[in-house]
């Protein structure tokens, strides 16, 4: 299994397409897992910081929340991309399709969320104690990204989307 080609059980040599690139096939193992981490831990680290202006004299923390919301969003490109392809592949109507409908449209609800967040912190992003308002705001959207994470869990350990039952990852027919 090479980064561009692999070989079918067949022995045959076979050029990966992009959706199994953007998948993850040429690695081994699906490829959103890893890029979902990003924007979750930038999503939370924004409370974090914003919460930590409030108790200690930390007078960055808002501005390094500001920025961790526009890490967030740059780090949700790669996992939407491969989000979207992954449930292009799904049967519609299935179970596992519904599951990740409602767990996308929970994750773009906390892209929303955390978008108003910005608008609204923007021009004061510079302050040393951040507002109560973006504090709520941050509380809002980290408890639907939870959700949504909970239920991309859901996709993986219960309904079991793309876990294969073989080590073999060299064919694009794995599960």
């Amino acid at each position: 299994m090479g980064l561009l080609s692999y070989r079918t059980p067949e022995g045959e040599r076979r050029r990966w397409t992009f959706k199994e690139i953007v998948q993850g096939y040429p690695l081994g193992h699906p490829s959103h897992p890893m890029f979902v981490h990003f924007p979750v831990a930038f999503y939370i680290a924004c409370l974090v910081f914003d919460v930590m202006s409030k108790i200690w004299d930390f007078p960055f923390a808002p501005l390094f929340g500001t920025w961790a919301i526009l890490g967030a969003f740059a780090g949700s490109l790669f996992a939407v991309i491969t989000g979207l392809t992954d449930w292009a592949t799904m049967t519609p109507g299935s179970k596992r399709r519904r599951t990740a409908t409602r767990h996308m449209l929970l994750q773009l609800t906390t892209f929303a969320v955390f978008l108003v967040n910005l608008i609204v912190r923007w021009s004061d992003r510079h302050l040393a104690e951040a507002e109560v308002l973006w504090i709520v705001l941050d509380l809002v959207g980290v408890g639907i990204l939870l959700v949504g994470q909970w239920l991309g869990g859901v996709l993986v350990y219960k309904l079991g989307m793309r876990v294969t039952a073989t080590a073999d990852q060299g064919s694009a027919g794995t599960a």
